[in-house]
């Protein structure tokens, strides 16, 4: 919207002492910006009003009540659907100094967004898609979480002076809002009530030093059992169908929770992008007729690195294999174990 030659018009008011049609085409122009959306420049322009005649508390007053109400109107109703819970503990004034200081991003898949050792500065608010949040540690990437709509990441690093501890990387195509750290030195002098409320909604949300607490804390041992045979391996999506080409690789060790398995691959990335995927499995046990044809679901939550582009993937199954199946893996491994006679 060109307001231009008003403003001129303004200024010429003001070089000629006449206060009153300066303030009211002022309170014009501002009305005009607020409904084409233009709030920067409304805004600027009730401070011009400011300073013109500070006793004009009427058109400095109306002026900010439209600014606000037109702010209202427009807010992002998918983000502001995604994020309720959060905004409804704000005020309207404080819900339009949060969605307005924030910015959007796209990411495709496959993209990261922070690395662990990065100084992020972000704090990122999730519209659409996944992502997941891994933590590297001994050449093994362990997937902490699956970030869906509704989630936020980099609370850890916002709020405080540190390096990342995790990844962040996305599992498909993602729209997100985010806010730059800098806003909260401009929030403490407008609007100080904002920041203790958005991060005290931050800090119910799991954050990376609470998920690596848990992984610390909440290690389960279920017994596991040595496998060897071949397994074809498909990569699915949400909606269960297949996504890109099949591949195969080496079974390695299975418990009624989930299964190992290697594959050979020149390019680390291409192990990577497995990290908090879902698979279909098509595997046979070798040596045991009965175990020649099973086939599992699962999310993959761990991927290690090894020598000669060797690497082994750990897949939580998503549903408890079957106990009858693990007991003939079992009978099988201790059949293997003993010696001939």
């Amino acid at each position: 919207m060109d307001v231009s030659s008003d403003e001129r018009l303004v200024d010429k008011y003001i070089s000629e002492n006449r206060t009153g049609p300066a303030v009211k085409l002022l309170f014009d122009i501002i009305i005009r910006c607020s409904r084409g959306r233009d709030f920067s420049k409304a805004e600027s322009l009730r401070e011009k009003l400011m300073e013109v005649d500070p006793m004009a508390l009427s058109e400095i007053i109306g002026s900010a009540e439209i600014i606000e109400e037109e702010k209202s109107g427009s807010l992002d109703k998918v983000h502001m659907n995604v994020w309720s819970g959060l905004y409804g503990k704000l005020t309207p004034e404080e819900s339009n100094a949060l969605f307005y200081s924030m910015k959007e991003a796209v990411y495709e898949a496959n993209e990261y967004i922070f690395k662990k050792g990065d100084h992020n500065s972000m704090l990122y608010f999730i519209n659409q898609g996944e992502l997941k949040m891994v933590y590297e540690q001994k050449g093994k990437e362990i997937l902490l979480k699956r970030l869906r709509p509704g989630d936020m990441a980099g609370q850890d690093t916002f709020f405080s002076i540190s390096v990342c501890t995790t990844s962040l990387s996305t599992l498909s195509r993602v729209k997100m809002n985010y806010l730059e750290n800098d806003v909260l030195a401009r929030w403490n002098k407008e609007i100080p009530t904002l920041e203790p409320k958005l991060k005290d909604y931050s800090l119910r949300i799991e954050s990376a030093h609470d998920l690596l607490r848990k992984k610390g804390m909440d290690r389960r041992q279920v017994e596991r059992h040595n496998i060897s045979g071949k397994v074809a391996v498909q990569m699915i999506n949400a909606s269960g169908n297949p996504v890109g080409k099949a591949f195969r690789g080496e079974l390695s060790d299975i418990s009624s929770s989930g299964i190992s398995f290697y594959i050979k691959t020149s390019d680390r990335k291409n192990a990577s992008i497995l990290l908090g995927r879902n698979l279909d499995l098509l595997f046979a046990v070798t040596g045991n007729a009965a175990l020649e044809k099973i086939t599992q679901t699962g999310t993959v939550i761990g991927v290690s690195y090894h020598l000669f582009n060797d690497y082994i993937i750990h897949l939580k199954f998503a549903k408890e294999f079957d106990p009858k199946l693990i007991g003939e893996i079992k009978r099988s491994a201790n059949a293997g174990s003993r010696p001939k006679t």
